[in-house]
């Protein structure tokens, strides 16, 4: 069990971690194990059937480094669709989005917990060695850890891990929708593409596929891969994983929905 984990991994954080996925898929409205529960248990999802994986093409947007492109390290949101402002909510969601760097490597996360555990994509962190860098919305740097990498080649739904943040505590965390968008809706990316922290790009849910993939047309770019898909009330709806344009109805993006989540997010802790 938890064959991912390093070695030097103590048993309580084990438990935390088995805990917390747990608690995803359950519901549950509480936390017992963390003594500073984040808003993401309150929002717990209602439990759905479970889903059958699906293939996607092997076109995952890197997390490497591009040239050309400074690091815009700024507090602020910078938004790619040329909009002046962003919704609140949406801006509010940014402070539980986060930057991973690591060697070579860069990718997006989103916070879980308030002692610093973040959800992003395995293959943001499955090349990138083993010191990894974590920037937050406020432009603080952490040291972190990854302790649970999925098998992305299994499939798309396997394409999760989640990492350690060290010696936080009282973080802001992220909220989960209990619901899925409908096709139109609008649905906004928060990421670091290319290295750039603190980006916003909105577009539209074109399709959810019957194994609860969502395909949209919002603009992500490499670095986007880990970071959240939010709704209008800044929920996370979705993990932004993939740039595919082949995707049918003018998506050229996928993304891993919560209620995926729900079923292989506890599948690391095997």
């Amino acid at each position: 069990m938890l064959k991912n984990f390093g070695k030097d991994i103590k048993t309580a954080e084990l438990m935390r971690v088995m805990l917390t996925a747990t608690l995803l898929v359950l519901g549950i409205r509480q936390l017992f194990f963390y003594t500073n529960a984040g808003s993401w248990v309150q929002q717990a999802l209602g439990r759905r059937p479970s889903r059958d994986a699906i293939s996607q093409p092997d076109i995952a947007s890197s997390g490497s480094l591009a040239n050309g492109l400074t690091n815009g390290l700024t507090n602020g949101l910078t938004n790619l669709n040329g909009q002046t402002s962003t919704p609140a909510a949406i801006a509010a969601a940014n402070q539980s989005v986060v930057m991973l760097t690591g060697n070579q490597s860069i990718g997006s996360g989103v916070i879980l917990t308030s002692n610093g555990l973040v959800l992003t994509n395995s293959h943001v962190v499955r090349n990138g060695g083993s010191q990894w860098t974590v920037r937050f919305a406020n432009g603080q740097e952490r040291p972190a850890r990854v302790i649970a990498v999925g098998s992305r080649e299994v499939g798309i739904f396997y394409d999760l891990a989640l990492v350690q943040v060290e010696g936080v505590s009282n973080l802001p965390v992220a909220q989960f929708s209990d619901r899925l968008p409908n096709a139109g809706e609008p649905v906004w990316a928060i990421g670091a593409p290319y290295g750039r922290a603190d980006v916003v790009t909105q577009g539209q849910l074109k399709q959810i596929t019957t194994d609860g993939i969502l395909l949209t047309n919002t603009e992500v770019h490499p670095g986007n891969s880990g970071g959240p898909l939010l709704n209008q009330n800044g929920e996370v709806v979705g993990i932004n994983t993939e740039i595919n344009p082949s995707l049918p109805g003018d998506a050229d993006t996928a993304a891993i929905s919560v209620s995926v989540l729900e079923t292989y997010l506890p599948k690391l802790m095997q």
